[in-house]
């Protein structure tokens, strides 16, 4: 007789069955498997003890978190804030421009970002600092310096915060010459009076390309590396005073935008602010490998969707010639 081998298969798939429910009866048992629980979300700031306060201030994108500080930083008691956005969704950008004053609450009413905190430097409703809007230079850093205003000229390239055509942020240092030609600088230039940045020194010099940028300093963190070019910079601020400080920072690892205010000058009991090294190590702890120094002090100042994180240290906010938003 021929044998078909398919004639074996009924006999086989019932021993395999006695054998899966260790049984001889041919009873088949459905296994009971445990549904796996889906991954708990790891916050990495409320894990160094910040507070998500997003849902104190609103609706926001879901891409945008607001965060306040643990009550110590550095070994000092604080009141700070970081927004941080998915830098690959959050539209970064500068509000105002080269001359005029507004509040950031006036930049608020204008443009409605979720987001708003003060700018770079200003006098007599000039801006100091470079604004960088679609590709285009609307004014630059401070091109020239002097202690005396006679015999000692200092023209130093200044921090800048920018977003590149890639998408991607970096910290740097700009100076433009008098044709509005813009050059970008891996390191900061020693000061030697009379001696002008050019294109070719400090070494690495580049044309400046960038999509949106905003000026300020000094640089904080570059490369993930804390730097200390406020004397190269010659930025007439106090460096080591405890004071309102606003920074930004770029967390290349986790492609996050972090804007920082810390309040001071007694507003709150006790708050007396923060030094550039403070802030600086807060960046880096943070995880932004790119940081720069904005204006401090009174113009000090983050909204979120309008309403005030910090008390200014003027009693109220200050007028600015710009600032930086997220959407």
């Amino acid at each position: 007789m021929k044998i078909n081998k398919y004639m074996f298969l009924p006999a086989l798939i019932a021993l395999g069955m006695a054998s899966c429910n260790g049984e001889g009866d041919g009873n088949v048992q459905m296994w009971e498997w445990e549904t796996p629980e889906a991954p708990v979300e790891v916050d990495p700031y409320v894990e160094k003890g910040w507070t998500n306060v997003t849902k104190d201030y609103g609706e926001m994108p879901e891409y945008i978190r607001v965060y306040s500080s643990p009550a110590k930083l550095q070994d000092k008691d604080v009141k700070a804030f970081i927004a941080v956005a998915d830098a690959t969704k959050a539209k970064f950008d500068v509000v105002g421009g080269a001359e005029g004053y507004s509040t950031p609450s006036q930049f608020y009413e204008a443009d409605a970002a979720p987001i708003i905190i003060n700018g770079g430097f200003f006098y007599d409703g000039s801006s100091l600092s470079l604004v960088w809007r679609n590709g285009e230079l609307v004014c630059p850093n401070v091109q020239v310096d002097s202690p005396d205003w006679s015999e000692t000229w200092y023209y130093m390239p200044r921090g800048v915060f920018a977003k590149k055509a890639d998408g991607s942020f970096e910290v740097g240092w700009t100076w433009t010459d008098l044709q509005d030609h813009t050059y970008w600088y891996p390191t900061p230039m020693p000061l030697e009076n009379g001696r002008k940045p050019d294109a070719s020194y400090p070494a690495g010099a580049k044309d400046f390309q960038a999509v949106t940028a905003i000026g300020g300093g000094p640089v904080l963190v570059k490369g993930n590396e804390i730097i200390n070019s406020y004397e190269d910079e010659y930025l007439l601020i106090n460096p080591t005073g405890n004071r309102p400080r606003t920074a930004i920072g770029y967390n290349s690892t986790d492609h996050k935008l972090v804007l920082f205010v810390c309040e001071g000058d007694g507003m709150t009991s006790g708050i007396a602010g923060m030094t550039l090294e403070d802030v600086a190590n807060v960046m880096k702890d943070l995880g932004c490998d790119e940081t720069c120094n904005l204006d401090g002090g009174g113009s000090s100042c983050m909204l979120v969707n309008g309403k005030e994180t910090i008390k200014p240290s003027d009693g109220s906010q200050r007028s600015v010639v710009n600032g930086v938003s997220l959407k």
